[in-house]
């Protein structure tokens, strides 16, 4: 069959040139610029500062809705097997002591700290533990990027909206990684550098600190390099001397970061993932994270995207685009050049989407504070009394309304992610019913298994793993081996010969193709299926198989919403539904008549398709574009058309449903 059939695949500051001594500490420090009077800084009444603020808290609480969500890091295995690894004293691995194909690899392991204190914190209380510590980085992160944009007058109305527009722009990245930590170190450096150049006695002494505990818990400490050398070029530029006292502390934070377990090899370890930011690396092409937001790729199989988050992104990198020029004539150089770096990384690739937020959010704040609106919208000469109420307000109805959606996990399932709200461990992406199937038949000998199943298997099951996604280990020649074995029959034996693979583990959703052929070949049986991952064994392994099947149901066809004479609730019906109720996408009859249409069994692919209608009372519109493939392939092409016309009405340049309606 050879059409695409819709898949929910998991599927991202210099200010004057005059100054002062101060502090009695031989320190020159620059006088912060006055704002001009034509600087839009409203003034409110106690009311509306009243209501502002709780707009402000709303806002605060919508992102912390947004950390609450179940632990389901592809990452989050191995992260937490390499911190149990190091307690148990074992020490830093010098070389991959988890799979059994890349124990000669070297491992330069960055994150070494994150992933004992995440030991840790699930030994004293699992997953929900893991959530909370989460939970409190990113809530740090953005309480920090608040008080640095404090440290200059500016617009509360823009505060709000650039608030709320970075905290769904970053949600996308909310997961249990150490890059949260990160963030929150960068927000505390930029703190630091911006409040002293603003004039306040800062205590600079706390860069190297920083910086020591930064380089043991994650690459990204560069960052903190770089936004000094910002900072610091910014101030020999004005001042046509060197900030001594910067450079020293600048020096030391670079100095500290030698003191790490691998010495030079841990500090020259994040340059060489640059090569990820280059368009024809084999990592770039194929995992999604890495993506452009500005160039999604997006299929007629792949259609959905975090469409809100991505919108909020371009929102924000317009604003940033608008704050330069007023940055620039407020002399906030610094500012200009934190933009140049973090934009262009936000630009590469979606995970760095966050870094653009932590960045620039108080530099564009502060450049659009500075706009004189009136001047070019005369109807705003009144900024003040409409301007703030008209941003408070709407801000108060869009974060109650999206934190109900989060909370009931419609927000996430209006763009088929498989995140969701809670405390506990996600069934959506992580093998977790596979792995207690492989514990109870004893299921032993090497595994071929998918990149995304690697870490938790890793973790989980006692056995080594093919791959996982420490890229870093990885390396391009061998993804790129592992991505062969997968495409053909012919490299998947051989892979087999050479490492003594006996089972295979893989997420068949997204493996249209590898199980096709996996179901003809006969050197495998299949032995276990669930909504998740599907298992192969050898053909001579002896094991019973474990297929459990949902029990057949006759579906009236003709009785489902949309078909037929039956009405269908419209698209903002079911919004409203998210916002009352919690909503779920019946994933497991979905994913199961997903692989009985990939395996030719179109009877009982139409049942799931037709129950997953039934269940979700006609939500979600790629169900019906899978059914009408089915339909279609039976003759039954009245109900087929009548599938295909619903697929239309939300995706009308479907080219098969385009193609089906005019037979």
């Amino acid at each position: 069959m050879p059409e695409n059939v819709s898949r929910n695949a998991p599927c991202p500051c210099g200010s004057g040139k005059k100054h002062k001594r101060c502090c009695g500490a031989g320190q020159s420090e620059p006088v912060p610029a006055p704002a001009p009077a034509s600087e839009a800084v409203e003034t409110p009444s106690r009311g509306m500062t009243i209501v502002a603020n709780v707009a402000l808290v709303s806002v605060f609480v919508l992102i912390g809705l947004f950390a609450i969500r179940q632990v389901g890091s592809l990452d989050v295995g191995f992260h937490l097997k390499a911190g149990e690894h190091i307690l148990a004293g074992n020490g830093w691995p010098r070389t991959d002591p988890f799979t059994y194909t890349m124990n000669d690899h070297p491992y330069v392991d960055t994150s070494w700290g994150y992933q004992v204190l995440i030991a840790l914190v699930r030994r004293a209380a699992d997953a929900p533990g893991l959530v909370v510590f989460h939970l409190l980085l990113v809530l740090a992160t953005f309480f920090t990027i608040i008080q640095t944009a404090r440290l200059h007058k500016h617009s509360r109305s823009w505060l709000i909206a650039l608030l709320l527009a970075g905290g769904l722009a970053a949600e996308m990245r909310f997961e249990i990684r150490p890059e949260l930590v990160s963030y929150l170190f960068l927000s505390v450096v930029l703190y630091l550098l911006h409040r002293r150049d603003g004039g306040h006695p800062t205590p600079l002494w706390l860069l190297p600190v920083i910086h020591l505990l930064w380089v043991n818990i994650h690459s990204l400490f560069v960052l903190g390099w770089g936004a000094v050398a910002c900072f610091g070029a910014v101030r020999w530029l004005h001042n046509r001397k060197v900030d001594r006292s910067l450079l020293q502390w600048g020096a030391a934070s670079v100095l500290v970061a030698f003191i790490n377990p691998y010495g030079w090899r841990g500090v020259w370890f994040p340059f060489t993932l640059t090569t990820r930011l280059e368009g024809d690396n084999p990592f770039a092409q194929s995992i999604g994270e890495f993506t452009s937001p500005f160039n999604l790729h997006l299929s007629e199989s792949f259609p959905f995207y975090p469409r809100l988050p991505i919108m909020a992104f371009l929102f924000m990198a317009a604003m940033t685009v608008v704050a330069l020029v007023p940055l620039y004539r407020r002399r906030r150089y610094a500012c200009l050049l934190l933009w140049g770096v973090f934009f262009w990384l936000a630009a590469k690739m979606i995970r760095n989407i966050p870094i653009l937020v932590v960045g620039t959010l108080p530099g564009t704040l502060w450049g659009l504070s500075a706009i004189d609106v009136s001047r070019w919208i005369p109807v705003m000469k009144d900024w003040k009394s409409k301007v703030l109420p008209a941003t408070t307000g709407l801000t108060l109805i869009v974060t109650c309304l999206l934190g109900l959606r989060v909370v009931h996990d419609a927000y996430y399932i209006g763009s088929r992610r498989q995140d969701r709200f809670g405390w506990g461990w996600n069934r959506l992406t992580l093998p977790i019913d596979a792995v207690r199937w492989i514990k109870e038949k004893g299921i032993a000998g090497r595994p071929l298994n998918h990149l995304n199943f690697g870490g938790y298997l890793m973790w989980a099951q006692p056995e080594p793993v093919f791959i996982d996604g420490r890229l870093e280990v990885v390396g391009e020649a061998f993804y790129a081996e592992y991505r062969r074995a997968l495409a053909a029959d012919e490299a998947l034996e051989a892979c087999v010969r050479k490492y003594g693979v006996r089972w295979m583990i893989f997420p068949y959703a997204i493996s249209e193709r590898l199980l096709g052929r996996m179901q003809k070949n006969d050197r495998w049986k299949a032995m276990y299926v669930d909504a998740v991952a599907v298992i192969f064994v050898r053909s001579d392994y002896d094991v019973r198989p474990t297929l459990v099947w949902p029990q057949r149901r006759a579906v009236d066809i003709g009785a489902l919403p949309g078909i037929g004479r039956t009405p269908r609730p419209g698209a903002l019906a079911f919004w409203w539904r998210g916002v009352f109720g919690r909503e779920e996408f019946p994933a497991e009859d979905f994913n199961r008549g997903l692989f009985f249409y990939f395996t030719k069994d179109l009877a009982r692919a139409g049942e799931c398709f037709a129950t997953a209608i039934e269940k979700s009372g006609g939500a979600y519109y790629e169900i019906y574009n899978n059914l009408g493939a089915v339909l279609y392939h039976q003759g039954r092409m009245e109900w087929a058309r009548d599938c295909y016309r619903i697929v239309l009405r939300y995706d009308p340049r479907n080219a098969l449903a385009l193609e089906r309606l005019k037979k």
